[in-house]
């Protein structure tokens, strides 16, 4: 219920709502509400309890002002099960209403759109969403097992289509565990269908504008994609948090910064909005700001591999070579790559340089008998200063269209190839800037 109100509240633009990672932070927390609303500058609160007996569902909520902790509303209610999804679109319109928010035509007709729910199919989609959040192999693995679960109990559940689709690409893409054009048709074919069941919804946009960007490279079709995610809910936070990933690899580093300062607005303990964040720091030179929020994650996840990946790439870039090579150890451990012992032959020979090197030639032997995403192997031969290799494997990369080569022309350890002709002309066929449309009015 809480994900699905904050989802509803959310497109209502006049509300800045917080999202459910950090809204759950405070789940069973003994903090005065006022000191909780402080916290995440906000002046109301939702709060509620939900009871099931069977087929039946009884609902209460209570709006309160945070600073006075004075109650504004409250009202039970009881429903079928069934019709819980419709029961939280009329909660979000009776929360607006109470504290007098202008809702706009637009927006109370997608409050409207709310279809009775199979409640299997939605509990399996929570469950996958549970799972999606952590990020690992088998939580992702998990996730789609969900996910796929909940499109067999209702087959018209355009969610589930959604976090197919995604538990897909993130596979493929995010952690490189199976080549991008074994997978990627397939998770298109999965956001093409979520968005013929239920176009108004933004996450439904979202992925599809994610998949244009990394596997079509449709830059400008991604673009709108992104925006009018945006435009139908302003509150979720991971379509400006990845549309801020494709203005810093199109060199639009400051618009890149504010789209991911907006997702850890809406979001600000979700650790992945975090790294997200630091990323954009890095994109605009500030790497001591970039590595201190990325420790501060990794203070509290020390197998977040993803924030393990920027880090290691911000101590290289700030010349932290000792730091830099024992994060890109833990990263890669966490990869499920056995390069430890490379890394420290290597580095014992000759240093920082002599550790990647060994390591990447490691890691593309390993490539003639199991699928190692290209980009990883080039990254660790620019690391290296290995220019011709790096971008050798580069080509491989363009020719298995690995997603992760929309990332390249700004990823931090490829700096040093960008004035190499090969480079740019590969640039050119990866053809990121050049798609770059204006921004079509009819989305806005």
């Amino acid at each position: 219920m809480t994900e699905a109100l904050i989802t509803d509240l959310g497109k209502i633009r006049a509300l800045r709502v917080i999202s459910r990672t950090t809204a759950m932070r405070f789940k069973g927390t003994d903090m005065p509400l006022r000191e909780i609303a402080l916290e995440l500058n906000v002046d109301v609160v939702v709060e509620g309890s939900a009871h099931r007996v069977g087929q039946e569902a009884a609902i209460t909520v209570r709006v309160i002002h945070a600073a006075t902790e004075n109650q504004l509303w409250s009202q039970a209610y009881q429903r079928d099960v069934s019709n819980v999804l419709l029961l939280q679109s009329e909660l979000a319109r009776d929360i607006a209403r109470e504290i007098e928010i202008a809702v706009t035509p637009r927006e109370q007709a997608l409050l409207a759109t709310a279809k009775p729910v199979n409640v299997e199919a939605y509990e399996a989609y929570l469950k996958g969403l549970f799972h999606w959040y952590k990020l690992t192999p088998q939580d992702l693995e998990t996730a789609f097992d969900y996910f796929q679960l909940a499109r067999e109990k209702d087959p018209d559940y355009a969610l589930a289509y959604v976090g197919i689709a995604d538990a897909i690409g993130t596979r493929a893409h995010a952690l490189g565990l199976v080549p991008s054009a074994e997978v990627y048709p397939q998770a298109k074919a999965a956001a093409q269908r979520a968005l013929e069941l239920d176009d108004t919804l933004a996450q439904a946009h979202d992925i599809m504008a994610r998949i244009r960007w990394v596997w079509d490279r449709d830059t400008s079709a991604a673009e709108a994609g992104f925006m009018h995610a945006i435009a139908l809910n302003p509150n979720w936070p991971y379509a400006p948090a990845v549309y801020s990933q494709l203005l810093e690899a199109t060199g639009r580093c400051e618009e890149a910064m504010e789209q991911a300062q907006r997702a850890t607005e809406l979001d600000p303990y979700n650790s992945f909005l975090q790294i997200n964040y630091a990323a954009r720091l890095s994109c605009l030179g500030d790497y001591d700001e970039a590595i201190e929020r990325l420790e501060k994650v990794l203070s509290t996840e020390p197998n977040n591999a993803i924030a393990l990946l920027y880090l290691w790439n911000a101590y290289h870039q700030k010349g932290m070579y000792d730091e830099a090579l024992g994060a890109a150890t833990k990263h890669l451990e966490l990869q499920g790559f056995e390069l430890t012992d490379a890394l420290t032959r290597g580095g014992a020979t000759a240093g920082y340089a002599g550790a990647m090197a060994l390591a990447a030639a490691t890691l593309a032997a390993h490539a003639n008998t199991t699928f190692v995403q290209p980009t990883k192997v080039a990254r660790l031969y620019a690391h290296a200063g290995q220019k011709d290799l790096a971008l050798e494997w580069l080509e491989k990369a363009y020719e298995q269209h690995d997603t992760w080569m929309v990332y390249v022309k700004a990823e931090p350890p490829f700096e040093s190839l960008r004035g190499d002709p090969r480079f740019k002309d590969l640039m050119r066929r990866v053809d990121l800037a050049d798609r770059i449309g204006p921004a079509l009015q009819a989305i806005q």
